[in-house]
């Protein structure tokens, strides 16, 4: 597998080997749509969040570094975005979902019956010619995952392109591959769902009580956010 990744994934060990094994842990994992997640634990003010967003990584480098950045966390859930950088290198919809197998078993071989979510592949402007195949890609997985007691299938692109292109592209800025913070609240709202859905079946995942209206729900009341406490700063992930 390619070294180019190495020094980061190696940086983020450093900065989160506090975090392994912690209480509650939800983990997040993939590329660059959660490396640029910058206020990703706004989103969660009650829980304990790690960031392993990587680069530009695919699904296969995903299963290259899986054991070093999610098993050995030991998380109660694992919440995965990739596969978008898989189709623009050009794989096919079939190998993105046998890659997503392989991290599926893996998850199992090391973790067990911990949850995971995979986060549907978005549609961008700067991947609007892959259209056609993201939406394949998308279908194939959903079915693949819908027998998984495990796995769960979120779907951010139906919310994000149901309303049409005007709503779409108010969800990405100048940069046309990677979301703004409409699009981050999308994502963020969808896997708050899926969160307090998972803790119907194993518990409690919150840590703390805050006072911070998460980041997601502005987009939908249009007030400014409670400043987060020196405690809150302290206590949250980067």
């Amino acid at each position: 597998m390619p070294s180019w990744f190495d020094a980061e994934v190696a940086d983020l060990e450093r900065r989160t080997r506090r975090l392994r094994g912690g209480s509650n842990v939800v983990l997040f994992y993939g590329s660059s749509s959660f490396t640029l997640w910058h206020d990703l634990a706004d989103h969660f003010p009650e829980h304990t969040v790690v960031n392993h967003g990587f680069g530009g990584s695919t699904l296969a480098d995903c299963i290259e570094y899986f054991d070093r950045l999610v098993a050995a966390y030991a998380p109660r859930v694992v919440i995965l975005y990739a596969g978008d950088n898989d189709l623009g290198d050009g794989a096919s919809p079939e190998q993105v979902l046998q890659r997503l197998r392989t991290i599926i078993g893996r998850k199992r071989e090391t973790l067990g019956s911990v949850p995971m979510a995979y986060v549907s592949i978005k549609v961008s402007p700067a991947r609007f010619g892959l259209m056609h195949g993201i939406a394949y890609t998308n279908r194939i997985i959903e079915r693949a995952l819908e027998p998984a007691a495990d796995v769960h299938f979120v779907d951010i692109t139906r919310r994000m392109v149901g309303r049409g292109l005007e709503p779409l592209l108010g969800c990405y800025g100048e940069d046309p591959l990677h979301m703004n913070r409409a699009g981050y609240r999308i994502l963020g709202r969808s896997l708050f769902e899926y969160l307090s859905a998972i803790e119907q079946k194993i518990g409690d995942l919150r840590v703390r009580r805050s006072k911070l209206t998460p980041a997601w729900m502005d987009l939908e009341n249009g007030e400014p956010r409670a400043e987060r406490s020196a405690e809150e700063t302290q206590e949250a992930f980067l």
